[in-house]
């Protein structure tokens, strides 16, 4: 099985997948993941079924340093998502990698290690939350 990866190029997108997107982090960057909207699949109406895809997006601040640290930055990035995608994204999906300010200071092993982790555990169902007991309202002694 092959997985394009394709480009999140628009605003627009970006901001939805933010509002709307379950997010993890880790040390180094902040990762969004949102299922592709259906008007990006292939000629479903007609019975033909889509190519398997996944989508990114990169974005570096100014907070992680200059031009040249920036550009850097997501070149390891989308090196690092390209190696990891067969195994861990899942098909129709839509990723937002985030770089945070430590990133210009890791190396690339480090960046590799802290995708695969966002990645593996982003999918994962949510553990749901602890019940407290309830009280029981007459066994507190009232005084009146």
């Amino acid at each position: 099985m092959t997985l394009r990866i394709l480009q999140i190029k628009k605003s627009a997108e970006f901001q939805k997948i933010g509002k709307k997107g379950v997010k993890f982090y880790s040390k180094t960057i902040l990762l969004l993941s949102h299922p592709t909207p259906q008007n990006y699949f292939q000629n479903l109406s007609e019975g033909k079924n889509a190519i398997d895809f996944c989508r990114i997006g990169y974005t570096v601040s100014k907070v992680v340093g200059n031009a040249v640290t920036r550009n850097r930055a997501k070149r390891r990035l989308r090196e690092v998502f390209r190696e990891l995608a067969l195994i861990y994204a899942k098909n129709h999906f839509d990723y937002v990698v985030i770089a945070r300010k430590e990133i210009a200071e890791s190396d690339f092993e480090k960046i590799s290690n802290d995708l695969k982790f966002c990645l593996k555990r982003i999918h994962q169902p949510q553990s749901s939350k602890k019940t407290l007991p309830k009280h029981d309202s007459t066994s507190h002694d009232s005084k009146a």
